[in-house]
């Protein structure tokens, strides 16, 4: 491991502080743009993975657009380089000043999660005189096999729009003067491992849902697929970069018989998490009674 080698070099800086391997970096970063290139898949970086400065302009010379979950994040994507056309806006909670902003900025889409959110930018972007682009996120209630805690592709989880209510979405869109519809997204969830299942599984969900709307007259012209891709916190060393062409060859497969419709993906923590190592400094032992405890000068927070 780089970082191993190069400790004594690093021993006069102050704990704790964050390591990143930059030649893993980029070459992850590499490697899944080759991956997705051969399967003709675009790639959106999910800023909220991390969003150090020199990884952000990495990717954004990558030409890989941004996924982002706030105001803040368009703008720091925007700083970095990435072309607004290519940043998509998501997340449940969606204020007026960040819609605001977003549409000032002029970003690509908007993943709108709820029939509330599309008529609130439906309105806003009335009062701006603009057309809001939006993807309608969709619930598929499918188990991503992965922790409770972050999957969210179930029907009882938060996200989306779930099949109840896609009629009354497709009746929506319709109506909205100010909205401009590009597709639909799908997120089912995070560290997924069980690739070729979970993803095939989405692909095939994704694909009945999309021939539904068109039913409808929709023009789907965008397939979102979100991320999830999991890494391996077991051997990082022996797999430091994530497994990107099974990732993205089973959902070329998934989505032969689409048609004309380009499928794009959001993955965040396979990019970054395998290059990054915090350093800590053993402040303390502390011997209890039935344990022995080391203390860091790092905690949770980081």
């Amino acid at each position: 491991m780089k970082l191993l080698e190069q400790l004594p070099s690093l021993k006069g800086l102050a704990t704790p502080f964050y390591y990143y391997d930059m030649d893993l970096f980029l070459s992850t970063v590499r490697t899944a743009s080759q991956a997705a290139a051969e399967c003709g898949i675009k790639i959106h970086y999910a800023l909220k993975a991390n969003y150090e400065e020199k990884l952000l302009k990495a990717m954004a010379q990558a030409g890989f657009g941004a996924d982002c979950v706030s105001s803040a994040e368009i703008l720091l994507a925007r700083e970095a380089g990435f072309d607004m056309q290519s940043v998509v806006f998501a997340g449940v909670g969606k204020t007026d000043c960040e819609i605001r902003t977003a549409l000032q900025c002029g970003i690509g889409a908007f993943n709108v999660e709820s029939l509330e959110e599309l008529a609130v930018i439906d309105g806003i972007a009335s009062g701006l005189g603009v057309k809001a682009p939006v993807c309608l996120r969709i619930n598929p209630n499918i188990d991503a096999h992965t922790h409770k805690y972050v999957t969210t592709g179930l029907e009882d989880n938060k996200f989306g729009i779930s099949d109840y209510l896609f009629d009354e979405a497709v009746e929506a869109v319709k109506s909205s003067a100010n909205i401009e519809f590009k597709g639909l997204q799908f997120h089912i969830g995070s560290q997924i491992t069980d690739v070729e299942e979970v993803f095939g599984l989405e692909c095939r969900r994704a694909g009945e849902i999309c021939a539904y709307f068109r039913s409808k007259g929709l023009d789907v012209k965008i397939l979102d697929l979100g991320g999830g891709l999991g890494v391996d916190y077991e051997h990082p060393d022996r797999n430091p970069i994530p497994d990107f062409k099974t990732w993205f060859s089973t959902i070329s497969k998934g989505m032969k018989d689409m048609g004309e419709v380009e499928i794009h993906v959001e993955p965040g923590r396979s990019l970054v998490c395998q290059c990054a190592s915090l350093v800590s400094r053993v402040t303390y032992v502390k011997k209890a009674r039935t344990k022995t405890f080391v203390i860091l000068d790092a905690g949770m927070g980081h």
